[in-house]
């Protein structure tokens, strides 16, 4: 004696496992054109997708930092203003550093 094959719940069982086969696979198809074509959005300056976010992790390499002459914090050389031998975080501290000196 097998199993008896419900009359309802046989057809009902079989369409809702193909509508799920279906829901899963459009879920990947919508996350693999999301991480595709959107991810350039959220890499930054770099343009270029995921390729800016795997140069910068393979780099290795630490950029040196300043210290601000005006509020003592450091941020990298490459973001530094730089006037009369004092380096500043930005424009402002700058500015401030000139009005201090005269």
């Amino acid at each position: 004696m097998g199993t008896r094959y419900n009359r309802f719940f046989g057809p009902v069982r079989d369409a809702m496992m193909r509508w799920l086969f279906w829901f899963v696979v459009l879920l990947a198809v919508v996350w693999w054109v999301r991480r595709r074509f959107f991810a350039a959005d959220s890499s930054g300056p770099s343009g270029a997708g995921g390729v800016g976010r795997k140069q910068r992790k393979s780099s290795g390499e630490a950029e040196s930092m300043v210290q601000c002459a005006r509020c003592g914090v450091f941020v990298p050389a490459s973001e530094a203003v730089r006037a009369d031998g004092q380096t500043f975080c930005c424009e402002a501290h700058r500015q401030e550093g000139a009005r201090a000196r005269k």
